[in-house]
């Protein structure tokens, strides 16, 4: 067992969540915003025009950078979850 599964597992939940409740998922600049943050961190392929901005919104800092995605992620996960408590109530 890698150490990373509980990780990932864990992480694939929370989008799970997130995806399925968060209004607007798919249609939202917010959580374009966050994949294309998430890239850099990762070391992913983030293509040019995102990374002029990246280095001009952040100064390439990557402290900067996780700390805004905290925020954003902590705000699609409160979001996500006064939906989904919306949702079972008015059942």
């Amino acid at each position: 067992m890698s150490n990373t599964e509980p990780t990932n597992r864990y992480a694939n939940g929370f989008w799970r969540f997130i995806e399925e409740f968060l209004p607007n998922y798919y249609s939202r600049d917010d959580v374009l915003l966050d994949d294309i943050l998430y890239r850099y961190v990762n070391g992913d392929d983030v293509c040019n025009e995102d990374m002029q901005w990246i280095r001009a919104e952040y100064n390439g800092d990557m402290r900067l950078v996780k700390e805004d995605l905290v925020r954003l992620e902590k705000g699609f996960i409160e979001e996500s979850l006064n939906a989904y408590y919306e949702k079972i109530l008015a059942a």
